[in-house]
């Protein structure tokens, strides 16, 4: 069986893996060289990719050992220990020995291991009751890894999600391990650019100045095209120049939708145009049309009449402009301001240094059709 080479989720290799050259050759600089990243990018455009591709290159040297783990999910600190328990467990060697020596080390806050159901990887499970045991975890891991020999590259997805907990002085406590701990260097990553960025670059925030900021933007056009291009042909099929030009306009060659789109008509099809592209496209509006009708109950009248003025122009730079506002009869520009603040904050729309676009490029499409 043939396995479809663009991969919508996850990191298989190199082969599947396109461009970020630049980038990844500056992620790569900085560990090697001991400065700590921040990553930043909107959703699913491909840095959980590009720092498993690093790290991939990094595992094949035995004086490093990558340790990735993301903390969307997490609500407090506590949880947040736990995940990192586990994202270094994974590194330690698959031998039950080796299992109850790690454990042993964080026996003070009654740590135990089990199994996951789904995967059978062992997991453990932190018995955390107060905040100062939290910390007691940390001591515990950290101490574990400035014993080891070998360096340890972090990488911590979804990282602004630190800000939410109820917890006090999380960034502090952080920060203060981050500075502490010689054998390893961290790669914060993540989704919310105003909430990284003032992480990092507020002088009163403890993290400021701490890291090299990297900001991922879209993968260059004609790299992108020549990737499509080299796996249509390597498999016996073709794509012409008209529906990469279709995909491009239609995903605005974020990652994700370039991705699943040319995953469904690499599946479909063995020749594909710009026929093909609308088709297929048309299909997954029609798969999501549920979805998407169901998201403008989230919306008010305000709401969704600004939202659609952005997808009909896909790019707005000033939203309150006398010249936007009349061409889509919207209403004031105080009404249209809050209206905007509302779609960000509800992820409906993406703010990339001024310039509002729809997150959801498909239903940024199903908005133009209607």
């Amino acid at each position: 069986m043939k396995h479809n080479p663009f991969l919508i989720t996850g990191y298989k290799s190199p082969d599947y893996f396109c461009n970020r050259i630049l980038e990844a050759e500056r992620l790569e600089n900085a560990i090697e060289n001991q400065r700590n990243m921040t990553l930043i990018s909107s959703r699913r455009m491909g840095k959980t990719g590009l720092i498993m591709h690093v790290f991939g290159q990094f595992s094949k040297h035995s004086d490093y050992i990558p340790v990735y783990f993301d903390i969307m999910g997490t609500t407090g600190f506590d949880e947040f220990a736990e995940v990192f328990c586990n994202a270094v467990l994974q590194t330690v060697p698959k031998t039950e020995s080796a299992w109850k020596g790690f454990l042993k080390k964080l026996a003070a806050i009654r740590a135990s291991l089990g199994f996951d159901p789904l995967t059978g990887e062992p997991r453990i499970s932190l018995d955390i009751r107060n905040e100062k045991e939290v910390e007691l975890s940390l001591d515990l891991l950290f101490n574990f890894i400035a014993k080891k020999k070998k360096f340890f590259v972090v990488a911590i997805d979804e990282f602004q999600q630190i800000a939410t907990y109820k917890q006090k002085n999380v960034e502090a406590i952080l920060r203060s391990y981050v500075q502490k701990v010689r054998n390893i260097s961290f790669i914060f990553s993540g989704s919310k650019k105003h909430m990284l960025s003032e992480m990092f670059s507020q002088p009163s925030r403890p993290f400021f100045n701490s890291t090299e900021m990297m900001f991922l933007d879209v993968i260059n056009q004609n790299d992108y095209f020549e990737f499509i291009q080299s796996h249509f042909s390597k498999s016996g099929k073709h794509i012409d120049d008209e529906a990469l030009a279709s995909i491009a306009d239609y995903t605005s060659l974020h990652t994700f939708y370039v991705q699943f789109l040319c995953n469904r008509l690499f599946s479909a099809f063995k020749k594909v145009t710009d026929k093909e592209v609308k088709e297929t496209i048309r299909t997954i509006l029609n798969e999501n049309q549920p979805i998407y009708a169901s998201y403008l109950n989230l919306l008010t009248t305000n709401q969704y009449k600004t939202l659609r003025a952005i997808a009909l122009e896909r790019i707005v730079e000033n939203p309150t402009s006398g010249k936007f506002l009349s061409m889509h009869h919207l209403g004031a520009a105080s009404s249209v301001s809050q209206a905007v603040s509302s779609l960000i904050g509800k992820e409906f729309i993406h703010d990339d240094s001024g310039l509002l676009s729809v997150q959801d490029k498909f239903f940024a499409q199903w908005i133009r059709s209607k």
